[in-house]
């Protein structure tokens, strides 16, 4: 299996839920709705995450948000927290992830470094960005998008 990014756009009463009782909402982050509102990363989530920032783990502005970013609100059903990103921080993340293009971040794309940096899942190859992170870069950000457009927070797993 592996680590796996999961994220799921949530209404204010959900997040609220969520944030008063962890257990609300026991199904898999993936388990209810459709892409846009819920985006599974699969392992591409660090690579887009570097790519991003720049950083392995952390970094600056709403882009460091994007991935790994937000309050966290249980221990999660795997290695890592659930975090809990509000709604402005939503529309924060939504205008700068619009602002950044997939050329750009093709410039960005290192293998060497991201190996270097042991950026998971660590398979990084010149095929890498246009078959993993390329898409899943995409994917966030309709993910982010349409969250903002309704005013969602956004609940971030990796399992």
């Amino acid at each position: 299996m592996g680590m796996i990014w999961k994220g799921r756009a949530l209404s204010a009463a959900e997040a609220a839920r969520v944030r008063q009782n962890p257990e609300s909402l026991r199904e898999p982050v993936g388990g209810a709705g459709a892409p846009p509102a819920v985006v599974d990363l699969d392992k591409a989530w660090h690579g887009i995450h570097w790519l991003l920032t720049g950083s392995a783990w952390d970094g600056e502005g709403p882009l460091a948000l994007a991935v790994l970013g937000g309050e966290q609100v249980d221990e999660g059903d795997g290695d890592t927290p659930r975090l809990l990103l509000d709604a402005a921080n939503v529309a924060a993340v939504a205008t700068a992830l619009d602002a950044v293009g997939v050329d750009e971040l093709r410039k960005r794309y290192d293998p060497h470094a991201m190996s270097e940096a042991e950026i998971y899942p660590n398979i990084w190859d010149d095929e890498a960005f246009d078959t993993d992170l390329a898409p899943g870069f995409e994917l966030l950000k309709q993910l982010y998008t349409h969250a903002a457009a309704r005013d969602c927070w956004v609940l971030q797993t990796i399992t």
